[in-house]
């Protein structure tokens, strides 16, 4: 790490901007990028996320900016021993750190011998560092080297800058180590704490807990294309995705197959349980359902086609949103339908009614894997503790007689 990139980060952590900050600085906008991934990949943090021409601090930078801002602030004193700017100079903070050995010992040979280095080596690198800030750092006679008054300051603030510096990156390393060790699961979004897929991936991680505790597994939700698209990039190493197809290109578990039903309030929904009345109760009544990106809306549109003409499908009044917890909403509450997990929504409410769909349209959930080794590892050891815990192909018998998702 070096002093340049430290400050330049400073200046965007607080300028909110990479295009700002280049312009301040004289600097093209890719070099401060660049100086921002240098940092984010030292410290094993996330610094940014881009909104438009501005960019955002995360959650963890606006934690440690307090961290960053000091380590600027003696970065400035450091450098303003010389006549330079500290957005000119770039030092590394290695030389920084030998410098103070030296300053302390009062002899480049001695800090040399401690610091495992060649004399000459480290005479050159001092030499540079005061090139670089444009003054004396060292005065140098037979009994040894002393520090000039620049030097002291510059010593001084070398020091701060490796306590705050060993700070930051003491928890990188920590957090590289999670990091590494960490498997990251994806999955569909719940429908609520009870849903059957809230309650699997509980028991998932509350088992896997207690099995691996030097392993974590951490689990993230988002919507199946994201979910595709991560598992494509790497950053799952396995997806739960409820698709009727999975992609040819990954390998795939059946894990559950979850019964639907057409759900909305009693006084909508009554006791239709034909295709006719199905069809009745969407033609008269909006249907709120998530958007193509869903693997959930798949089977609905299949389901629809079944049971619609074309000229009623261009009729119906449908509210597309891919949040669970607002469908849910519009149908308590704004007198929509929806097709939902029939588990998932059975003790929500008591006027709140469900007419069971076709076995044939039951949603599949699958754990999905990369069509590789390391890949087919780590899904094997999450498939393992699933079945651990009732889940999979080998119950799923024993769950459809049961009456639960099978």
């Amino acid at each position: 790490m070096d002093t340049s990139t430290l400050i330049i980060a400073y200046k965007v952590m607080s300028e909110r901007s990479i295009r700002g900050t280049a312009r301040i600085l004289g600097k093209p906008a890719s070099s401060i990028a660049a100086a921002i991934d240098r940092l984010e990949t030292e410290i094993s943090v996330s610094l940014i996320q881009k909104v438009g021409t501005s960019v955002v601090l995360t959650l963890e930078a606006e934690r440690i900016s307090p961290l960053i801002k000091l380590l600027a602030d003696h970065i400035q004193d450091a450098i303003s021993v010389g006549n330079r700017s500290a957005f000119d100079v770039s030092l590394s903070l290695k030389s920084l750190t030998r410098f103070a050995r030296v300053a302390e010992t009062g002899s480049i040979r001695r800090a040399a011998q401690n610091l495992g280095l060649g004399q000459p080596q480290l005479a050159r690198q001092i030499a540079h560092m005061e090139s670089a800030l444009g003054c004396r750092l060292l005065n140098r006679n037979v009994d040894g080297s002393r520090t000039t008054e620049a030097g002291k300051r510059f010593a001084k603030s070398a020091g701060a800058i490796e306590t705050v510096w060993n700070d930051l990156s003491h928890a990188a390393a920590g957090r590289f180590r999670r990091s590494a060790a960490t498997i990251r699961l994806g999955s569909i979004i719940p429908l609520g704490h009870e849903s059957f897929v809230a309650t699997l991936l509980a028991s998932l991680l509350a088992r896997w807990t207690d099995d691996r505790p030097r392993e974590p597994l951490f689990v993230a939700s988002t919507t199946t294309d994201e979910l595709i698209a991560g598992l494509k990039s790497g950053a799952f190493n396995a997806v739960l995705l409820n698709t009727v197809k999975v992609p040819t290109d990954f390998d795939a578990y059946l894990i559950a197959m979850s019964p639907l039903s057409l759900v909305g309030h009693s006084t909508i929904v009554g006791s239709q349980q034909c295709k006719d009345g199905l069809a009745k109760i969407l033609e008269r009544t909006p249907i709120a359902i998530p958007s193509a990106r869903s693997g959930l809306r798949q089977i609905i549109n299949r389901l629809l086609a079944e049971i619609l003409t074309e000229a009623e499908l261009e009729k119906l009044r449908i509210i597309e949103v891919d949040s669970m917890p607002v469908i849910l909403n519009l149908v308590l509450g704004h007198g929509a339908v929806s097709i939902l997990p029939s588990e998932s929504v059975t003790s929500i409410r008591d006027d709140l009614s469900q007419i069971p769909l076709h076995p044939n349209h039951n949603l599949p959930l699958w754990l999905v894997c990369r069509k590789n080794e390391s890949s087919r590892l780590i899904a094997r050891a999450v498939l393992t503790v699933l079945e651990g815990l009732g889940y999979g192909e080998k119950h799923r018998q024993r769950r459809s007689a049961s009456g639960r998702p099978d």
